[in-house]
């Protein structure tokens, strides 16, 4: 009985130390929302290094990855920009953010994902554009012929076969353009 209170004792002093130090860090760190969107709120307090990350015309050059395979006629500023790739589970997505910027969010540990709430924020304030390829065997049947652009939601955002773009920045006619453009990496 003595050693399970001992226990008990240890495991909640480590979780009360855990919740102040998430206290403590939130409390010293205010991040407002262009901090967040400037990558620069406490969980990601450094700026990341750009040699960490690739531009999408080097993922290109190096063959792209599983299940990211094609190549677009993108604006300059995002050919040469920074992309993240997020995998799910039916669903990639990658976010490509703009040249240029005075910063860029972290990857998270050990791959080239990016937080999916802090791309978001890039892709509404017109730095940064978001592909999504897949949609599993349902969305082939339904969309993988598809010859023509189908515009979801709002403005800026279309999806041709199974890839998707959003970009609310951008005119339908640039988005068709672009996806229209899509051809295999080699």
């Amino acid at each position: 009985m003595k050693g399970r209170s001992i226990f008990s004792a240890a495991v909640s002093l480590a979780v009360l130390a855990i919740a102040s130090v998430s206290v403590l860090a939130q409390g010293r760190y205010p991040s407002t929302n262009q901090q967040i969107l400037e990558g620069r709120s406490f969980y990601q307090v450094a700026q990341q290094r750009k040699s960490q990350l690739i531009t999408w015309k080097q993922f290109i050059e190096q063959g792209g990855r599983r299940f990211v395979y094609r190549d677009y006629n993108l604006p300059p500023e995002f050919r040469n920009g920074y992309v993240y790739i997020n995998a799910g589970a039916d669903n990639t997505a990658g976010y490509i953010l703009k040249q240029g910027l005075s910063s860029y969010p972290p990857v998270k540990p050990g791959i080239t994902e990016i937080d999916s709430a802090v791309a978001e924020r890039y892709v509404k304030s017109g730095k940064a554009v978001k592909f999504n390829w897949g949609g599993g065997a349902g969305a082939y049947q339904t969309y993988g012929k598809d010859t023509e652009v189908r515009f979801l939601r709002n403005p800026g955002w279309g999806c041709l076969r199974l890839t998707c773009l959003e970009a609310p920045f951008m005119t339908n006619e640039q988005i068709s353009r672009i996806l229209h453009s899509e051809r295999e990496i080699r």
